[in-house]
């Protein structure tokens, strides 16, 4: 679920009306503090924003376009925090979004730069002419239905022409094992990238499971997840030890790390993929996952003269 729809976020077209134009016998908003709260109702509506998200107006700026200023607003929910620069007119009656896209940049490369991919496991091919990058929950349902179908369909479908990366974006206040799953992967990642996939693969297909030990447990001890990836280190022959240690220590900083890179890719829910720097949000089917993949391999492929 998103936070605010980046469909109502990222529209092209100026039309956000904060209320109609005054006409002759209409008086303009009686105070700065009336304006504020026009501009508020009108942007919690627009963007969806839950009843709990705080609304931060910024401060007004001359803007390139006549008869504008430039307006900053802030929605900050749940941990994710977004700014919107909005157009207000001079009289304070017409709240505009514009889009600029500049065509002289690919719009999906910027997206590449910043996900780093360095040091995470990965299927496929590690030079395929597609990455895709997964930011995922290891408690989200929907992330497992997600990641069935990317493992099922189009690895098996495109084998050496794509490479797979999963990203940590645990949900913490939804998923209260989310984060530990995280943690433990990645310790396994430190000894054996094929224990790293064998525990993400069981997590992902037994999250009910999981959740039962977790419950019987009493809920908090989530040693139950730790138990998951030592049978799968045991399973591989793996040293005891290191692994042991490094699930005692627990450092969150990798997974929380990936988590503020995502955001600022602007995800803000989970499964959310990027394809060559593409975003994708939510389940997909293997139909659209397929036609994803093949565009993405015809863009990557050389222009023919």
């Amino acid at each position: 679920m998103r936070i605010f729809p980046l469909s109502v976020l990222l529209i092209t077209t100026a039309g956000l009306t904060a209320q109609s134009a005054p006409s002759a016998n209409s008086a303009a908003p009686s105070s700065n503090s009336e304006i504020q709260r026009k501009i508020e109702r009108q942007v919690r509506v627009s963007t969806e924003a839950p009843p709990d998200a705080q609304v931060a107006i910024g401060q007004r700026t001359p803007s390139k376009f006549n008869g504008y200023d430039d307006l900053p607003v802030t929605i900050e929910a749940r941990g994710v925090k977004k700014t919107i620069n909005f157009l207000i007119d001079k009289s304070s009656t017409k709240l505009l979004y514009v889009t600029e896209l500049d065509l002289t940049e690919d719009p999906y490369a910027k997206n590449v730069r910043r996900i780093d991919l360095s040091g995470r496991p990965f299927r496929g091919t590690e030079n395929a002419p597609v990455t895709i990058a997964v930011y995922d929950d290891f408690q989200c349902p929907f992330c497992a239905k997600m990641y069935i179908t990317l493992v099922n369909e189009v690895m098996l479908r495109y084998r050496d022409r794509v490479k797979l990366v999963m990203k940590d974006f645990p949900i913490i206040d939804a998923h209260p094992w989310a984060m530990r799953a995280a943690v433990d992967a990645l310790c396994l990642a430190q000894q054996a990238p094929e224990a790293y996939w064998q525990f993400s693969d069981y997590v992902h297909t037994h999250q009910q499971e999981v959740s039962n030990k977790v419950k019987a447990s009493g809920g908090t001890d989530l040693k139950a997840v730790d138990a998951i990836a030592t049978d799968v280190a045991q399973k591989r022959n793996l040293p005891a030890e290191p692994l042991q240690g490094c699930l005692a220590k627990q450092d969150e900083s990798k997974v929380r790390a990936s988590m503020e890179e995502g955001k600022s890719l602007g995800v803000d829910a989970t499964p959310t993929l990027f394809v060559n720097g593409q975003e994708f949000a939510g389940i997909m089917t293997p139909e659209a996952f397929r036609d994803m993949v093949d565009r993405a391999l015809q863009e990557s492929s050389p222009v023919r003269k």
